[in-house]
């Protein structure tokens, strides 16, 4: 998660589930086309709510190796029998949950990919980069450089710079972000899931926390039909997690959609809340960093006194509870302000006049401030 503002989605170039499928396409496909009705990302939001929610009591994915075997496997599987039905990666593009959570953070990455003159694709009538050659192979992604506008699907294979003859394709640096305020492809999917990201992970940074947890357990436990059994308790709980994801990923969407309503009444408000829910990607990053703070430095830790060894040094790095607390709170208040940022650039793209882009400041600025909010009261809790 931490390479992505670097280096947008490479991680799912290397990723050996994807390569499972390109495997498989090498030896046999069908190549049929993706169905046009499931070509979203709805499937991928559901997954990621439930592989989530069910982590937490029944399945133990990251704390049970047998178990963490056999979710990859469950993935690579997919990856192999969607490579020998459809073309391309499929399963990467439209079912993954990882690779959608990287696609939609990716557009604050501060590289891209794009076509260097659109001209030039224009009067190139072999589109090499679609079809493929002997240099490189075609977009396993499905993308189209010409038309790229956003970072979500790119993988950085460079199988477009290796085929196209015209040497028409860059990858160049450019300001972190840049897509959520030049893009005009925007999608409900995607919308949904920047709030969801932010408000499940407020709440695994909750479940952290003593007072928070205990609070959400007894509320649990007290709904128990019968006397706590082990078995009946574990399934109980797993089923509340899904219950309790659901609803709070579709409060948090609702809390920005009421906000995107009563600032910018008469207005579509559907496509208001889309569009402007994109400002809200800076601050659903921050949370996802500030829950994954511990295992950063803890693993940079590692690094550095792994290379002391190598040249002879003793460098040992203690991970401290209050400068963790203090990072944290450092990338959500980050977070806050380029999202109000984001959403002032947005605003104005898409407002009218000076009043319909205030309107629209409002309901991001009341959103991130509420989600702000809720996030440092939950880390100024007491860990214990």
């Amino acid at each position: 998660a931490f390479t992505i503002i670097l280096l947008g989605r490479f991680w799912c170039f290397a990723c050996p589930i994807g390569a499972a499928g390109d495997w498989t396409q090498s030896v046999y496909s069908l190549k049929k086309k993706y169905p046009e009705k499931y070509r979203n990302l709805w499937v991928a939001v559901i997954l990621f709510l439930f592989i989530f929610a069910a982590e937490r009591h029944l399945f133990l994915f990251t704390r049970n190796p047998p178990n963490t075997a056999l979710l990859l496997l469950f993935f690579t599987g997919l990856a192999v029998v969607m490579g020998a039905i459809y073309e391309k990666r499929s399963f990467c593009r439209y079912i993954c949950p990882i690779g959608l959570v990287l696609g939609v953070f990716s557009m604050l990455s501060a590289i891209e990919l794009r076509c260097k003159s659109k001209k030039t694709c224009q009067e190139h009538d072999i589109k090499e980069c679609v079809i493929g050659t002997e240099a490189g192979k075609a977009c396993p992604a499905g993308e189209f450089p010409q038309t790229m506008e956003r970072n979500n699907y790119c993988i950085m294979c460079m199988e477009c710079v290796k085929s196209c003859s015209r040497e028409n394709i860059r990858v160049s640096l450019r300001l972190p972000g840049a897509d959520l305020v030049r893009s005009r492809r925007t999608h409900l999917d995607e919308a949904y899931l920047v709030h969801g990201i932010i408000i499940i992970f407020l709440f695994v940074l909750g479940m952290e926390r003593l007072q928070f947890r205990n609070t959400v357990i007894g509320f649990v436990k007290s709904t128990l039909p019968i006397n706590s059994v082990t078995f009946l308790d574990l399934y109980w709980r797993n089923m509340w997690a899904i219950i309790i994801f659901a609803a709070i990923t579709l409060g948090a969407a609702g809390l920005m959609y009421l906000s995107t309503r009563v600032s910018l009444s008469g207005q579509n408000t559907k496509q208001k809340f889309i569009d402007l829910s994109y400002a809200f990607i800076p601050l659903s990053l921050s949370v996802y960093l500030a829950e994954n703070a511990f295992r950063l430095l803890d693993g940079l830790f590692y690094i550095a006194e792994t290379i002391g060894k190598f040249f002879g040094k003793v460098w040992k790095f203690a991970v401290n509870f209050d400068s963790i607390n203090h990072m944290q709170i450092l990338l959500l208040s980050l977070g806050f302000i380029f999202t109000l940022w984001a959403g002032y650039l947005i605003s104005k793209r898409l407002s009218n006049g000076e009043k319909e882009l205030q309107q629209s400041m409002i309901a991001v600025g009341a959103t991130a401030a509420i989600y702000l909010f809720i996030g440092v009261k939950i880390l100024t809790l007491p860990i214990v």
